[in-house]
This record gives C-alpha cells, sequence and structure tokens, in this order.
C-alpha cells in the first residue's frame, strides 16, 4: 500500500468537478467561439475587397483607421486598394466640425490665410528667411524684397464658401469634370497645366502654383524665354501665381525674374511667394502625425491651406495609382505620358490622408466622372447617397 499517495477520489467527486469543468470549458469555448466570430467578421469587412454595404458604426471606424497619426509603415497598394471598395460603400455627408477640428489645427501651426504667402507683414525688415528644403540657408531680409512683397495677404476673402482643387493625376482624362471645377467660388490648380482640356478640368483658375524648376526646365530660366512664359500666364486669365522661391537658395533668382518678366509684360497674373515658415511648419505638422516623406507635395499643400481657405471643398484629379479603379491603365497625367519621379513624394500615403477626410466629411475627394447637369452647390454634390464617384 503506498503510504504517501492520495487517496483515491470518491463517487461524489469523481461526478461533480468534472461535470463542472465540462460546463466552464462549453462556456469558454463558446465564449471564445462567438468573439472570434465577431472579430473575423470585423476584419473581413475591413479587409475584403469586395465589401459592401457598410453600417454607419463600421463606416466610423474605417475613418478612424484612416485619419489616425501613424499609418502603417508601408502603405502597400494592395491595403489602400481594399479601404478604398470600403469607402465607397460608405455614404458621404458634409461635417462642418470635422473641417473646423482641421481648420483650428492648421491654424495653430501655419495659418494659412495671413501666412501662406511671403508679405510685408509677416516678413520684418532685417529678419532673416529660412529656406524650408534647406533649414542651413538663410537670407537676410532687406528693402530690395520688401519693395516687390503685398503688403498683406492676398486671401482676404478667405473663407471661400466652394474650393475645387484640381490635381493633374491622369484619372481627369475623360471625366467630364470642367463644368463641375468652373462652378466652384475658388479654383486652384499646379504647375501651369494645359488648358486645352475645359470638358474635363475646366478654365477657371484661382490659384496657379509654379514650381521653380519649371521656369528653368520649361522657360529655360527666363535668360531669353520670357515672352513664352508671359504667353502661358496668359491663358489662365488674372490668377495668383503662387511660387514657392524660398524653399531651396538655387530657385530665388529665378522665382525673382518670374515676377519682373510678368511685370515687363503687363500680365495680370499676380505672382507671389510662397512663405518657407509656412511650409516649415505644415511640414512638422504632417511629420508629427506619421505622414514619412522627403517633401510634401503642391497638391498635399495647397489641400491644407484649401482645408483653412474654405467652407466646402472638392479634390478633383488626385490619384496615386497607374490603374483606374476599374484597373485600365492610366497616364501620370492628364495632359501627357509622363511618369512619375520614384522617393521624391509620398503620394499614396497622402492619399490615404485625403481618403480619411472624405470619410470624416472634411473634404469630398471625386474619383471618375462627373454627372452631366449636375446642378451647382455642394450640397447637391453629396446628396446621392454614395461615397467616391
Amino acid at each position: 500500500m503506498c503510504l504517501t499517495c492520495p487517496a483515491p477520489p470518491t463517487a461524489s467527486a469523481m461526478v461533480g468537478p468534472p461535470r463542472m469543468l465540462r460546463r466552464q470549458s462549453w462556456a469558454l469555448v463558446l465564449g471564445v467561439g462567438i468573439a472570434l466570430s465577431f472579430s473575423l467578421s470585423v476584419l473581413w469587412r475591413l479587409q475584403s475587397p469586395e465589401a459592401t454595404g457598410m453600417d454607419a458604426e463600421q463606416c466610423r471606424e474605417l475613418g478612424q483607421e484612416l485619419s489616425q497619426r501613424v499609418l502603417p509603415v508601408r502603405l502597400h497598394e494592395a491595403w489602400i486598394w481594399r479601404r478604398l471598395k470600403l469607402v465607397q460603400s460608405c455614404p458621404w455627408t458634409y461635417n462642418a466640425r470635422a473641417l473646423g477640428r482641421y481648420r483650428e489645427q492648421l491654424g495653430q501651426c501655419c495659418n494659412a490665410s495671413a501666412n501662406l504667402v511671403l508679405t510685408r507683414d509677416n516678413t520684418p525688415l532685417g529678419s532673416r528667411i529660412v529656406c524650408d528644403g534647406q533649414p542651413a540657408k538663410k537670407l537676410l531680409v532687406q528693402e530690395a524684397l520688401l519693395e516687390i512683397l503685398p503688403q498683406g495677404s492676398p486671401f482676404q476673402g478667405a473663407p471661400y464658401d466652394s474650393c475645387a482643387v484640381v490635381g493633374n493625376g491622369g484619372i481627369l482624362h475623360n471625366s467630364g469634370c470642367g463644368p463641375e471645377i468652373d462652378r466652384a467660388q475658388f479654383v486652384i490648380r499646379f504647375n501651369l497645366p494645359p488648358m486645352g482640356f475645359a470638358e474635363d478640368v475646366g478654365t477657371k483658375s484661382s490659384v496657379i502654383t509654379v514650381n521653380p524648376s519649371i521656369l528653368v526646365l520649361r522657360f529655360r530660366g527666363l535668360s531669353r524665354w520670357r515672352r513664352p512664359f508671359a504667353e502661358v500666364v496668359g491663358a489662365y486669365g488674372a490668377p495668383l501665381l503662387l511660387i514657392p522661391a524660398f524653399s531651396f537658395i538655387g530657385f530665388t533668382a529665378v522665382s525673382s525674374q518670374a515676377l519682373y518678366t510678368l511685370e515687363d509684360f503687363g500680365s495680370p497674373a499676380r505672382p507671389v511667394f510662397m512663405n518657407p515658415e509656412y511650409l516649415a511648419g505644415l511640414d512638422g505638422h504632417w511629420h508629427r502625425r506619421g505622414l514619412r516623406t522627403k517633401r510634401l507635395s503642391s497638391g498635399f499643400m495647397l489641400v491644407n491651406a484649401a482645408l483653412e481657405l474654405c467652407q466646402h471643398l472638392t479634390l478633383y484629379g488626385f490619384w496615386p495609382f497607374p490603374t483606374d479603379p476599374e484597373g485600365r491603365p492610366l497616364p501620370y497625367h492628364y495632359y501627357d505620358k509622363q511618369t512619375p519621379k520614384p522617393g521624391v513624394h509620398a503620394m499614396p500615403d497622402e492619399f490615404t490622408r485625403y481618403l480619411g477626410m472624405h470619410m470624416q466629411g472634411a473634404l469630398r475627394l471625386h474619383l471618375g466622372r462627373c454627372q452631366e447637369g449636375l446642378a451647382g452647390g455642394y450640397a447637391q454634390q453629396g446628396s446621392d447617397g454614395g461615397g467616391l464617384k
């Protein structure tokens, strides 16, 4: 007989506790199963490229995911496509409160209405301009510079009721969005795009950005091609030309030459210089929110400015992929067959931020064709109950 072995269990001990354990085990298994089933259901909704019929809570969660500060380190195209499919199944509604939050945050870091452009008001004599692309380079503000700067901000009319920010993406080709774009009160375009595509992109221009590299490459630094530059600008009427003259020290001279050229040829266009302090503040704002890029694109810069300057904002021609949502090949620009330069801008990451802003109702991201005869007005653009078009 084993004196150290435990006594054998009684009959009651053999029947009671195991049954209790079995009941507890089954309850645990059932609970885990229900939780796992729910989690897999949610995960499937957030991962399946064919997901449709998202309810309000799922759309809200998707908007939060796309708007969080830190997104996945590598935004694979498939990751974005899956969420784009989900966004398309969510209704879009303008949300003034969401826009107000962006406006408050951007106002604290950047303040586009006062500081997007260098003016005499925000550039004191004797101060130093720090190049946002080359922070080690600083320029002393002298009288000669102040003489060519406007006294105050050219955005005194802000906030504008309706704005269209028109990117140059190939997705605008055959879109038929021109009439809709031209109905906006304020229209922003980029890098002197050709204006022979009125049916797709419209003709109205309030602000056009001009990258100094265009002045160097397309107009040979304005050393001899001054008239062609003035003629190209003349096709836009009398817009504000927004030039990042002080982002890099090597572009300050040619940017000033652009201003003098337009003055010499009597152009009604008004060239102004982007404020590198504003651009540096904007870069820091988004860097703290996880946007990893060597330099923000002009499109992203002006979309952020428009969030401050506009009550109702629609984006056209913003698309980072070589195929459209139906899988058909697209050119990089709607007007040429140029290919993108890798590694300069984080276009997919920026596009994901646009999706988040769209989901929150702070702006509307338009893809695809525009409806023929669609009545003007921002509320009507979003009244069809659909997400992205």
